[in-house]
């Protein structure tokens, strides 16, 4: 296994890469999370160790809730299956 610092510094170096692509996008389509590295870390090591990621959105604005960098990056980078599911409040 790798040491913390080492860890963090891939992290880090793949943060930048994940920045670098969002540049493809509107940037009135990224919210905060996306451009936030400790949000990042936590997403990444999730969808690193799932099978399968589900992604719950609001069924009355689901375009604006979906994250395509997110999308792009769990199917193509990761090639891992993503469920979308929408959701109504009420």
């Amino acid at each position: 296994h790798e040491d913390k610092a080492t860890q963090e510094r891939r992290e880090e170096e793949m943060f930048a890469a994940w920045q670098s692509r969002l540049r493809e996008y509107p940037s009135e389509r990224l919210n905060y999370f996306e451009q936030n590295l400790e949000v990042w870390r936590q997403l990444w090591r999730v969808c690193e160790r799932s099978d399968i990621i589900m992604l719950v959105m609001d069924a009355r604005f689901p375009l604006f809730h979906f994250p395509p960098a997110l999308y792009k990056y769990v199917s193509e980078d990761l090639k891992k299956p993503l469920l979308l599911v929408l959701n109504k409040r009420d």
